[in-house]
């Protein structure tokens, strides 16, 4: 499962963010935000989640991808947010998929630990994860596998994808990745084989509408 305890230790079939990050896989995630996602940033306030599920959702996020030395994680990067914004908008037909999915960690927690989710300690909340991830069945819920990989894919793409759609908050993805952030123009310089790119710090809206 795609998490890491906080104590850096290796659970069974995890791998480390770093693990995550490694390759051009994390990149590329940019490119799967939908285009009307633009508009996330004007809707980032938006309440569609009831408390519970907000709370679970930001605790589901956080052990994706936690925060650790070196650098933010989906929960400081608002994740969360731009998920909840995206329920509102683009992604308004898995609202569904959503509450029934939260609801179910949150009651496969309470049955084996006796604690909703958010309030387990990380070593259970990844035991947990791990077991949505196998497809393991919670009640009558059959689609653990589907919402684990349907949150986890959403978390990507606020995590990396451009600050202008509601996540990536600080560019604190970017930063994790060393994307030096959208050009309008790259220097002979800048081409060469080793050179330094300086990280610009603008998103799409930014550059669109020219404002820092």
């Amino acid at each position: 499962m795609k998490t890491r305890a906080q104590d850096n230790s290796r659970l069974p079939d995890s791998v480390s963010r770093r693990d995550l990050l490694a390759g051009s896989a994390a990149t590329v995630v940019c490119a799967f935000v939908p285009a009307s996602a633009l508009r996330f940033a004007a809707t980032v306030t938006a309440e569609v989640l009831n408390a519970t599920e907000r709370h679970c959702l930001e605790a589901m996020v956080s052990r994706i991808i936690p925060a650790d030395a070196n650098g933010a994680g989906a929960r400081e990067a608002g994740c969360a947010l731009y998920i909840e914004s995206a329920l509102r908008d683009a992604y308004q037909s898995q609202k569904p998929a959503y509450s029934a999915g939260l609801a179910a960690l949150d009651s496969c927690a309470v049955t084996r630990r006796g604690k909703r989710f958010p309030a387990l300690d990380v070593t259970d909340q990844d035991q947990i994860l791990m077991d949505f991830e196998r497809n393991t069945r919670v009640g009558e819920y059959l689609d653990s596998a589907a919402f684990f990989e349907l949150v986890r894919r959403h978390t990507l793409e606020g995590m990396f994808g451009d600050p202008s759609y509601g996540g990536n908050a600080n560019f604190a993805g970017w930063d994790l990745i060393g994307y030096p952030g959208l050009k309008m123009y790259v220097s002979p310089d800048l081409e060469q084989m080793n050179a330094t790119i300086p990280r610009s710090r603008v998103s799409a809206e930014q550059l669109l509408h020219g404002s820092r």
